[in-house]
């Protein structure tokens, strides 16, 4: 039987969602190539049907978490009052939820600083990730002028990965969610600050 027109574009998907879980879950050096094909079921030697190397499958990666992650913040933002979407972010990103799944979280808390210190594709996606959310932050930022609502994003966004990054190093759950839970006030205090 042959395959279906769309066989491809769904086993480049199925290896992509693998990858961008296990990355996450694990950091870019720490899986390899069979084991990201193992998690979508597929064998090895079929991988480079659909990808260059390994950094041109970990910047595919990076995007499609990134417009999957971006449009649901659009979703949600849309519906709220000017400058609540980021108070939501703020409230969802310091979470226990996202604090213990960084499988299906942020790829710049759990990739971030791995990935700055490489070159290639994967260090430009992962660049471009950062841009994408700080441009949108500073959209739904509460401050008066786009320069201060620039300021607030930059802000914001630097205390939610730097948040979640400590609130992963601590092995009590109190204290980590005690940190987080003060992180989340620290910038709710700052971005309400800024528009008095």
């Amino acid at each position: 039987m042959p395959w279906s027109k769309d066989h491809k574009t769904q086993t480049r998907k199925k290896i992509v969602d693998a990858a961008a879980a296990s990355f996450r879950a694990h950091g870019a050096a720490g899986v390899g190539l069979a084991d990201v094909m193992h998690e979508a079921g597929l064998t090895h030697g079929g991988f480079y049907a659909h990808f260059k190397s390994k950094d041109d499958l970990i910047a595919a990666a990076l995007k499609s978490v990134n417009e999957t992650r971006l449009s649901r913040f659009d979703e949600v933002a849309a519906a709220r009052a000017k400058g609540s979407g980021l108070d939501l972010a703020v409230d969802t990103y310091l979470s226990s939820r996202h604090r213990e799944h960084p499988e299906s979280g942020c790829v710049i808390a759990t990739l971030g600083s791995e990935l700055a210190r490489e070159r290639g594709s994967a260090r430009h996606q992962i660049g471009e990730n950062a841009r994408a959310w700080l441009e949108r932050f500073a959209q739904h930022a509460p401050a008066a002028t786009a320069r201060d609502r620039e300021r607030q994003a930059a802000g914001a966004f630097a205390a939610m990965i730097g948040g979640l990054v400590l609130a992963r190093t601590l092995e009590d759950p109190h204290a980590s969610d005690r940190l987080l839970a003060d992180v989340r006030a620290f910038v709710h205090d700052a971005l309400s600050s800024d528009t008095e």
